[in-house]
């Protein structure tokens, strides 16, 4: 058992990037994860990780570990969940990776899930590009458009619906767009983590398809910074309904060219496996689950 709590160690420090971090964490003292991290170096023959007096950097030796040791001690707690040992209490750590605008909507809805659950823990990464689960330590994450990584386990919660919006104020100054193609006289604010075109696509029965290059002297790779922006009246912005029914219900935002339609993106949470998740990781998925069907209504 000794390894088994050294591996639980090196996830953690390697997660954190500090063993003062996993000794409050853990409430274990820093020389015990010192030993643990000792021990696997030890047992393995290899330097797991480089340590100078102000910084800790994982070798490639230590690299090479993690994935394998994520497995281990998540077919320990699978194990353990089916045994029955856990059966009465969901508890643990789940960190969960989500863009900005998700996390934001999810915080404001997990108090029913930590309620039914006070010995569960979430922890949200936010951010708005797409990084590596094992690298981040998550165990799970939230992914809008195209999954890519062959390696990932994806299950599809639905799809975003998406909308055009502009305060109040801007369109008295600036007038309001009646044809998607009015917007190439209009600022576009774009919400952007890579590339430089940003192509806004839209739908009408009747009606060729018509594509809009946005642009404008404003753009961001963070929704939420695009959602500033619109509010502030700094041009036209498109973005998830979710993220703005509130505005647009207190006449903040105008939903702009309702009768045109935006192809969905599909929204899904991904895990690096194993398949049958630990108990804790597959309480927070289905209660990702129970929200998206509150997404799919928006």
């Amino acid at each position: 058992m000794d390894l088994l709590s050294a591996l639980h160690s090196f996830v953690r420090v390697a997660a954190t990037g500090s063993f003062s971090a996993v000794s409050r964490e853990t409430g274990a003292s820093q020389p015990t994860i010192s030993r643990h991290i000792a021990l696997l170096e030890a047992h393995y023959g290899a330097t797991l990780f480089a340590r100078t007096t102000r910084s800790l950097m994982m070798t490639e030796d230590g690299r090479s570990l993690l994935p394998h040791a994520y497995e281990v001690l998540e077919i320990l707690e699978t194990a353990e969940t089916a045994l029955g040992r856990r059966r009465a209490s969901v508890s643990g750590l789940v960190r969960l990776g989500v863009t900005t605008a998700f996390g934001l909507y999810l915080t404001s809805r997990l108090g029913s899930l930590l309620e039914e659950h006070p010995d569960l823990s979430v922890e949200l990464v936010m951010r708005d590009g797409f990084g590596d689960l094992v690298e981040e330590g998550l165990d799970l994450a939230i992914r809008i458009g195209s999954i890519a990584e062959g390696s990932l386990i994806a299950r599809r919660l639905g799809s975003v619906h998406r909308c055009v919006v502009a305060s109040t104020d801007y369109l008295a100054r600036r007038g309001t767009p009646e044809h998607p193609r009015d917007l190439l006289n209009h600022p576009c604010i774009a919400y952007s983590y890579g590339g430089t075109r940003h192509d806004w696509q839209f739908g009408r029965k009747g009606e060729a398809e018509t594509t809009v290059a946005a642009s404008g002297p404003f753009r961001a790779n963070s929704s939420e910074a695009v959602l500033q922006a619109v509010r502030a009246g700094l041009g036209i912005g498109m973005l998830p309904t979710f993220q703005v029914e509130e505005d647009i219900a207190a006449g903040r935002l105008k939903h702009l060219l309702p009768e045109w339609t935006i192809p969905e993106l599909p929204f899904y949470a991904v895990h690096t496996g194993p398949r049958t998740l630990p108990l804790r990781t597959r309480t927070v998925l289905d209660f990702l689950i129970e929200i998206s069907d509150v997404l799919r209504q928006s």
